[in-house]
C-alpha cells in the first residue's frame, strides 16, 4: 500500500472513530498520519478538534494554526479556532478569526453566527442581530441564526415579536423543534401559562430528551405555585442533563417553596458547583442561608446580587458611584470618606442604615451617604453622618463607595444577636398637620396592605383591603391609612372615606410617614417598607408575611430577629391570609380587650 493510500485510510478510520465518540484511537490515527505527511491540513484541523474536545486548549491551538499557514482557504478551521478563543473569552482575537474566516470564504454564514454569539458575549445585542440576519442573508435555510435572534429578543422582554421569530425558523424547518420551548418560555413570560404548557409540552413530545423543554416547563409550574409539579419536570430535566446548572438552581426554588430548605440549599450549591460564575443561583443561595440565620455566609453570598443583571441599569445610572472602588473591609480608610449609597428599595435602606455607627466606630472613617430623595429628611437624625445628600444632588467628594446593604458583610456579622441595635435608631418630630385623634377607649391603628409593584415577590406580599373591613368597621378603633400610590384608590373603590382616616396627601417623605407613625398605637401592615420604619422607630407593628418569606423575616417564629416591636404572623398555606386574620383578630382581642368580628 503506497503511503498516500495509508493517509487516506487512516483518514477514515480517524472519523468513523470520532463518530464513535472514540477519541484516543481517532487521534491515534491522526498522529499516525503526520509521521507519515507532518504537513497533510486535513489531519491537523481534526487533531485540534480532538485535543479541544479533551481539553487540551494549547495543543487545539497549535494544531489550528499550523492547519490555518497550510491552507489559508479552509474557513472550517477558523471557525474552530475562533470558538476555541471564544470559549476561553478572548473575544477580540475571536471576532478576528470568524472574520478571517469569513474572509476566506465569503459564504461562510457559520463564521457569522459565531460573530454573532461573540456580540452576545460582550452585551452588544444590536452587533449581534447585525450578524445573525448577515448569517440568514448567506443561508436564508438557516435556522439557528433565525433562532438566535429570537433568544436575544426574549432577553430583551420583547416576547412577542421572539414568539414570531422562533415560528419563523420553525417554518423553515419543520424538524427544528426546539423552537416551541423557546415560545414556551416567551409564553410563560406574558404570563400565558396555558400556551406556554402546551407548547412546552409539545417540544416534549418532539425529542422526549429535551432537558431544557422540562426546565421550562417546571418553571411554568413554579409560576404557577404548583411546586411539587414543578419539581417533578426540573428533576426529569436534570436526568436528562446532570450538568444541567440552570435546572439545579430552578429545582432550587421549588423545594423552597416546598419548605424543604435543605433541599433547595444543596440544589443551589450544585447549580454553583456546575456554573461558578451564576449569578442568580448565588443569590438565590445568600437570600435562603439568611433566612436560616446563617448570616455570615449568607451576606457573603448575597454580594453576587452585584452581577446580576438587574443591578446593571443602577450601576450605569450612577457612573459617579461605581467609577470609584468599593470598600472591601481590608483597606485603611481611617481620616478618609466611604460613600454609603442607596440601592434597592426604601425598607432595605431604612432596615440596614442601623449598622452606620458601628461601622464608623469600626474603621474610624468619614461617611457621606447619598439616598433617595424620599429618605434624607429621615436620616438627618443619624449624628454620624459627616455629609447627607440625595439622589437629586450632586455627588460629594469620596474614596471609597459600600452599599447601605453591604455593611453587614463588612462588619463580618455572624449572630442574630448582632442584628438587634440601639433600638429605636431612626427618631421623628411630632407634625401637627398629622396628629392623631386621642379618644378614650379608642385604639389608633395604622394599615398598610399592599408592597412595591417593583418588587419580585409583589403578588404574594399583597392582601386586599376588605380584609380589613372588621377592623375599620370596629366602633373602637380608628384605623389611619399608610398605603400610598396606585392600591390606595381601593379606599374609594370600597366606598370607606368616611371610615378610614387618610393623611397620606401629607406623606411628601418618610419623616412624614415616622411622625404620623409615632402617633399610632399599633400598625398592621404586609411586608413593606412602612413595617422597616415603624421597627426602626420601635413602634409596635404586626406584619403579615406569607408562607416562604422573604429572607427578612426568617423561616419561623413570631419574634423578628432585626426588630424588638415587630411581631410576625405568618401563613400557614401558600396564597391564604383568612386565617393569619384570625389570628391578628385574636391578637387584638388578648392584648386590648377589643373584640372583632
Amino acid at each position: 500500500m503506497s503511503s498516500k493510500e495509508n493517509i487516506i485510510n487512516l483518514l477514515k478510520k480517524a472519523y468513523e472513530s470520532y463518530l464513535k465518540n472514540d477519541l484516543e484511537v481517532s487521534k491515534k490515527n491522526y498522529l499516525e498520519i503526520l509521521k507519515l505527511d507532518e504537513k497533510n491540513n486535513e489531519a491537523l484541523g481534526n487533531l485540534g478538534v480532538i485535543y479541544r474536545a479533551q481539553g487540551e486548549n494549547k495543543k487545539a491551538y497549535d494544531c489550528y494554526i499550523k492547519a490555518i499557514n497550510l491552507n489559508p482557504k479552509n474557513y472550517m478551521t477558523y471557525n474552530n479556532l475562533g470558538n476555541l478563543l471564544k470559549d476561553t473569552k478572548n473575544y477580540k482575537a475571536a471576532l478576528k478569526v470568524y472574520a478571517d474566516g469569513i474572509k476566506a470564504n465569503p459564504k461562510n454564514y457559520h463564521g457569522y453566527n459565531n460573530i454573532g454569539m461573540v456580540f452576545e458575549k460582550l452585551n452588544d445585542d444590536e452587533k449581534a442581530i447585525s450578524a445573525y440576519k448577515n448569517a440568514v442573508r448567506v443561508n436564508p435555510k438557516f435556522e439557528k441564526a433565525v433562532n438566535n435572534i429570537g433568544v436575544i429578543l426574549y432577553k430583551q422582554k420583547k416576547y412577542l415579536q421572539a414568539i414570531d421569530i422562533f415560528k419563523i425558523a420553525f417554518n423553515i424547518n419543520p424538524s427544528y423543534t426546539e423552537v416551541f420551548s423557546n415560545i414556551g418560555a416567551c409564553y410563560n413570560k406574558l404570563k400565558m401559562h396555558e400556551k406556554a404548557i402546551e407548547n412546552l409540552e409539545k417540544a416534549i413530545k418532539f425529542n422526549p430528551k429535551n432537558a431544557g423543554a422540562y426546565t421550562n416547563l417546571g418553571n411554568v409550574y413554579n409560576k404557577l405555585k404548583d411546586y411539587k409539579k414543578a419539581a417533578k419536570y426540573h428533576e426529569k430535566s436534570i436526568d436528562l442533563e446532570p450538568n444541567g446548572s440552570n435546572a439545579y438552581s430552578n429545582v432550587g426554588t421549588s423545594y423552597k417553596y416546598l419548605g424543604q430548605t435543605n433541599k433547595a440549599i444543596d440544589a443551589y450549591k450544585k447549580a454553583i458547583e456546575l456554573n461558578p460564575n451564576f449569578e442568580n443561583a448565588h443569590f438565590d443561595l445568600a437570600t435562603i442561608l439568611l433566612a436560616k440565620g446563617d448570616l455570615k455566609e449568607g451576606f457573603k453570598e448575597y454580594e453576587w446580587r452585584f452581577k446580576k443583571e438587574e443591578m446593571s441599569g443602577h450601576i450605569l445610572n450612577n457612573k459617579d458611584i461605581f467609577s470609584k472602588p468599593m470598600f472591601k473591609g481590608v483597606e485603611n480608610v481611617e481620616n478618609k470618606t466611604i460613600l454609603l449609597h442607596s440601592e434597592q428599595g426604601f425598607g432595605d435602606s431604612i432596615q440596614l442604615i442601623r449598622f452606620l455607627p458601628l461601622l464608623k466606630e469600626k474603621f474610624k472613617c468619614k461617611i457621606v451617604v447619598k439616598c433617595r430623595d424620599e429618605l434624607k429628611e429621615l436620616f438627618k437624625c443619624i449624628d454620624e453622618i459627616d455629609i447627607l445628600t440625595n439622589r437629586s444632588e450632586a455627588t460629594p467628594n469620596f474614596d471609597y463607595h459600600l452599599s447601605i446593604m453591604s455593611m453587614p458583610y463588612i462588619l463580618g456579622l455572624s449572630s442574630v444577636k448582632e442584628l438587634i441595635v440601639k433600638t429605636p435608631y431612626l427618631y421623628a418630630s411630632k407634625d401637627k398637620e398629622l396628629e392623631v385623634k386621642e379618644e378614650k377607649g379608642k385604639l389608633n391603628i395604622g394599615i398598610c396592605w399592599s408592597a412595591s409593584t417593583t418588587s419580585e415577590s409583589y403578588e404574594e406580599r399583597v392582601l386586599q383591603l376588605k380584609s380589613f373591613l372588621p377592623l375599620i368597621n370596629n366602633d373602637k378603633i380608628n384605623v389611619y391609612n399608610l398605603q400610598i400610590g396606585e392600591d390606595k384608590k381601593e379606599i374609594q373603590d370600597l366606598g370607606l372615606e368616611d371610615k378610614i382616616i387618610d393623611y397620606t396627601n401629607n406623606l411628601s417623605d418618610f419623616s412624614k410617614t415616622a411622625s404620623l407613625i409615632k402617633e399610632l398605637d399599633l400598625v398592621i401592615s404586609s411586608d413593606t417598607s412602612v413595617v422597616h420604619l415603624c421597627g426602626a422607630l420601635n413602634i409596635p407593628t404586626w406584619v403579615l408575611v406569607p408562607k416562604v418569606p422573604d429572607w427578612r423575616w426568617q423561616i419561623k417564629g413570631a419574634n423578628s430577629s432585626w426588630y424588638k416591636s415587630v411581631t410576625i404572623f405568618r401563613q400557614k398555606s401558600l396564597g391564604v391570609w383568612e386565617s393569619v386574620f384570625q389570628s391578628i383578630y385574636a391578637k387584638i382581642f388578648s392584648n386590648f380587650r377589643i373584640k372583632v368580628k
